[in-house]
């Protein structure tokens, strides 16, 4: 893993240091929304956040201006935003609790294996699809939440169990993909010691 001074000021990274940056003001906006309007700039501000993250990853492959830093912060600004959302639904949406919990446990869990494996060269090359669609759902389930004050709370709980199932789904179809690295790395040195024993 190497930085540069000059992957810090590329297009894509600072795409990403905005989406950090619209984080406390997504908090800020929507802690303090009154109306209706308040609940919209909400959802405007997690909007252009989402824009960004395209934008930035799309620049970064068309213009070979991937970093090292970049595969870090973005994420970071991924998970910044995500946290932000369900903290503040929680006030209003209590059982987002249960959310936060399996979102939590899976980003915990997966950063332990993640990185463990990356120091022995092995990982997961990019996200993989059962961890874009649980992205876009919870974001949807988020909006939901976020735009509509008051919702009928049978609306809440099919929202909530939908979207905690998806992230269960991509928390098992991820931790499958991390226990065959990691079986395939122990194979591999277990190899390596009986070739270097004969």
């Amino acid at each position: 893993m190497q930085f540069h001074k000059k992957d810090i000021f590329t297009i894509p990274n600072i795409l990403t240091y905005i989406r950090i940056l619209l984080v406390p003001a997504f908090v800020l906006v929507y802690m303090n929304a009154e109306d209706l309007a308040g609940h919209i700039w909400s959802v405007v501000i997690v909007a252009l956040s989402a824009l960004t993250d395209m934008l930035d990853g799309f620049i970064a492959r068309r213009t070979g201006q991937i970093t090292d830093l970049g595969k870090i912060v973005d994420p970071i600004a991924d998970k910044a935003m995500q946290f932000a959302m369900l903290f503040c639904v929680v006030w209003k949406y209590h059982w987002v609790g249960l959310l936060i919990v399996i979102y939590g446990v899976k980003e915990i869990v997966s950063l332990c294996f993640s990185g463990y494996l990356f120091t022995k060269g092995k990982n997961i090359d990019g996200a993989m699809w059962c961890g874009k669609i649980c992205t876009v759902i919870l974001y949807i389930v988020m909006f939901v939440f976020i735009i509509i004050p008051e919702i009928d709370g049978h609306v809440v709980t099919i929202l909530i169990g939908f979207s905690a199932a998806f992230m269960l789904l991509a928390f098992f179809i991820y931790m499958n993909a991390y226990i065959r690295l990691l079986i395939q790395y122990r194979k591999e040195q277990k190899e390596k010691k009986e070739e270097e024993s004969r």
